[in-house]
């Protein structure tokens, strides 16, 4: 009774713990928890800044097509009206500031020769008489333009026309070389896209709305509403245009519908896998077993275990991904383990009390769970962050689970019980087939033969993908529906962008300049199609002073000038103020912090990140966004002598990482098989019997490596982490058989116990291999087949672990009533 009051109190204290560790859980989404950390530490800082900064949280959308641009801006800043009451968004633009154009002009119009051209020698091309008679002619074009009266109103300052070849610049001029055919103009003061050759050879017009939210990207539960929120003002934007609005619809680009459709997948297999994998376990216990009793005694561990381990996470992590949820419930069957083999031989080949057939038990259940354990546990030495939280939960659950075998449910288990038939008929048929495959040697050994046949033809197929999207399920129609988004709004290709890196704003900008003449350049030869930088709205201070510097320091500028605007039918002596102000001082270069506090600052912010380096220091970095890269190596091979600039490929770099860690992983395996050798050889003190214990696993998981090319498959990181996991649970059926090797009635009692662990764990894998996620299919699948070989092959560990005594005549289990 004193047993049982402490069991009851420990239980209770779970209880409370699970209510702590379940209320409120947030499930993260972020896949870069299982991205392994690069070597190259700056780049994976960046990497993980860009995914986590205010421009993985911003989302396009655009509304449309239509014929009339005015509909267009108006459903945009209907929608846009909608949305900026809502507190989950951090902000909501529908068209530039208010004040943008007499803002632009404080700003660049006293600095006009600093931005005039991108760098020092495209200025002093700008300066020689072809480029000074370039410049006029293009002014006297101009004033007879639809821009006449701006061009009248600033040539006498301004007669190269700097200001608006800059404002050109800043909006994205569609004329310019590698452009698209799309625009992103302002109707009404809504930004609206336009699309040339669409809608039967018509212009098609697209308002656009662009917002970022306040959560992060990777959680649905801050972005949903936010999701529901644009579709309900879209629909009723709509609604009150009526006629003309009814054939538009909306379109959206960004990281969060992808990121909310992922969670949303692994959340329902995390609840098929929890629910079928329990009802299993429910009707698989009622079979054998029969009663409420031994259900409510396996649930004990399994509880336990589950609860331990959210709890740990939450701990160390304050929430758990949602990948590691879905691992974690798959653990359902492996938790199972302890408890059936107890429950096996407490039913079958009972001691003189429960406690007694615990301590027979608790050596082999020790090793088996320590064995498992290390396996497990070498998933912490990893360089995934997600992979040690998964470590952390699983080595938690089978330690949790293990505690409560041991001390939690003995004292409720019954010290006398009769089997059912379906039990008895279970430990006798497996007693047969292993004496049948015992005297039919040859029999026996078609198993292995036939197993290293498929891991002789399989593993030399072998061929590993390291690409990140082969492991995460796409949909299609959105990934589509994005690339036409953000072709309408030129945001270029998502993941690739060039980082100009700096201790300071200054160092960072310097870097970002000789990374625009350099880009400049990949565009002429072909290299890349287009691509839009800071450079269009600031320059260094040295830069800009240098560039400055050109226009004013040649003395020879005003009157070659003044003989080209003649030449070309102007009057030089109206453009006076151009020439005092070459005379005069230059304006003081623009700073970042004077453009960030300016109203059209926040149009330049997704340019900026800043990251931390090794040593925990702050470091800036400016992005480039790239668009239709050809050759990135030859892009790569450009920018490599720029100190300070790095081109960013998040696929490549994501593939080149993983095929780092892959690499690696390899030494996990073989130190887990290590490791779990040495715990064996230190319990058996004996090489035959340390080798018995591990090998029926290691044929198990070569054979389950094997079948994936045979069935056509590709393989990826996460087969070879599921070996890890084959070696660390299939092991236990040797040890818990070779820890019965001399048991007066034979292994049929552990077989049957080995058989029902085997089928928990199997199912569980088994619905882990039919999940939507790919990663996850293929986790399951090598665990699974693997574990249902190694149950195939555990016999293997009495033949080669046989000695005198263990080859006794197997006596008959108690009778069933």
């Amino acid at each position: 009774m004193r047993a049982r009051v402490v069991s009851t109190l420990a239980l209770a204290l779970v209880a409370a713990s699970g209510v702590w560790a379940f209320s409120g859980l947030a499930l993260r989404t972020d896949p870069t928890e299982f991205v392994p950390e690069s070597d190259d530490a700056e780049l994976a800082a960046i990497a993980r800044e860009v995914t986590d900064s205010e421009l993985a949280r911003t989302s396009i959308v655009s509304i449309g097509p239509t014929d009339d641009a005015h509909l267009a801006a108006s459903l945009a800043r209907s929608v846009g009206d909608a949305l900026r009451s809502n507190e989950a968004i951090a902000w909501v633009r529908t068209g530039p500031p208010e004040d943008a154009q007499s803002a632009f002009y404080e700003l660049y119009f006293p600095r006009r020769l600093s931005f005039v051209a991108g760098s020092v020698e495209e200025a002093r091309a700008l300066t020689t008489d072809e480029g000074l008679g370039a410049r006029v002619r293009d002014l006297r074009a101009q004033l007879t333009g639809p821009t006449a009266m701006l061009v009248r109103r600033i040539a006498p300052e301004d007669p190269l026309l700097a200001f608006p070849s800059i404002f050109r610049a800043f909006q994205g001029d569609p004329s310019e070389p590698g452009d698209r055919g799309t625009a992103l103009d302002v109707i009404d003061g809504v930004f609206v896209a336009t699309e040339a050759q669409a809608r039967g050879g018509r212009e098609a017009h697209w308002g656009v709305v662009m917002l970022a939210s306040r959560g992060t990207t990777f959680r649905a539960e801050a972005q949903e509403p936010i999701l529901a929120a644009i579709d309900e003002a879209f629909t009723r934007a709509r609604d009150e245009a009526g006629g003309p609005a009814a054939d538009v619809v909306l379109e959206q680009a960004g990281v969060a519908r992808f990121a909310v459709r992922t969670e949303r997948a692994l959340r329902s297999d995390t609840s098929r896998i929890s629910i079928v994998s329990s009802l299993a376990i429910v009707v698989l216990f009622l079979v054998l077993f029969r009663g409420v009793r031994f259900l409510l005694l396996g649930a004990i561990p399994l509880g336990v275990g589950t609860v331990m381990s959210v709890v740990a996470c939450r701990l160390a992590f304050g929430s758990v991904h949602a990948i590691t949820l879905a691992f974690g419930s798959s653990l359902l069957g492996v938790g199972i383990d302890f408890i059936s083999h107890y429950v096996n031989q407490q039913v079958l080949e009972p001691r003189e009390s429960p406690e007694a057939t615990m301590a027979h038990l608790r050596p082999g259940l020790l090793l088996g769970a320590l064995t498992t354990i290390a396996g497990l546990a070498g998933l912490g030495l990893s360089s995934f962050p997600g992979m040690r939280e998964l470590a952390l939960f699983a080595s938690v659950g089978v330690g949790a689970s293990l505690a409560a075998t041991i001390w939690l449910v003995p004292p409720f288990m019954p010290a006398h019980v009769v089997p059912t038939r379906a039990h008895l008929a279970l430990a006798r048929s497996q007693g047969w087939l292993f004496e049948q495959l015992r005297a039919r040697p040859l029999v026996a050994s078609l198993l292995p033969i036939a197993a290293l046949l498929v891991c002789a033809i399989g593993l030399p197929q072998l061929s590993f993908v390291d690409d990140l999207r082969r492991m995460n399920e796409v949909d299609p129609i959105l990934a589509a529906e994005d690339a036409r988004v953000r072709s309408r709004v030129a945001q270029g290709e998502a993941g690739r962008f060039v980082m100009a890196i700096g201790d300071t704003d200054e160092a960072a900008l310097r870097a970002d300049d000789r990374a625009s003449v350099a880009l400049e350049a990949a565009r002429a030869s072909g290299e890349i199609v287009r691509f839009r930088s800071i450079a269009s709205f600031l320059r260094s201070a040295e830069t800009q002073r240098e560039i400055d510097a050109v226009f004013r320091g040649d003395a020879t500028l005003p009157p070659r000038l003044d003989a080209i605007l003649e030449r070309e039918g102007f009057v030089p002596a109206l453009f006076q103020p151009f020439r005092d102000q070459l005379a005069g001082p230059a304006p003081p270069p623009l700073d970042p912090e004077t453009l960030r506090a300016s109203s059209i600052g926040p149009l330049v912010q997704p340019f900026r990140v800043e990251v931390t380096d090794r040593g925990g220091a702050r470091r800036v970095a400016y992005l480039t966004f790239v668009e239709g890269v050809r050759d990135a190596d030859a892009l790569t091979r450009r920018l490599a002598p720029l100190e300070g600039v790095r081109y960013f490929d998040q696929a490549r770099y994501l593939e080149g990482a993983y095929r780092t860690f892959r690499e690696r992983a390899f030494s996990l395996v073989l130190g887990g098989v290590i490791v779990v050798f040495l715990m064996c050889l230190a319990r058996y003190r004996s090489v035959v019997l340390g080798f018995a214990a591990v090998a029926p696993a290691i044929l198990a998981t070569l054979t389950s490596l094997a079948l994936v090319p045979l069935l056509g498959q590709e393989a990826n990181l996460m087969h070879l982490v599921a070996c890890l996991l084959v070696l660390s649970m299939g092991e236990d059926y040797a040890v818990f058989l070779l820890e019965e090797r001399d048991a007066v009635t034979g292994p049929a009692t552990t077989l049957a116990s080995i058989v029902v662990a085997c089928a928990t764990t199997v199912l569980s894998f088994g619905l882990l291999a039919m999940s939507a996620h790919p990663a996850l299919r293929a986790l399951g699948f090598v665990t699974s087949v693997g574990v249902g070989l190694a149950f195939v092959f555990s016999p293997l560990a009495l033949v080669l672990g046989a000695r005198r005594g263990a080859g006794r005549k197997q006596a008959d289990p108690p009778r069933a009533s």
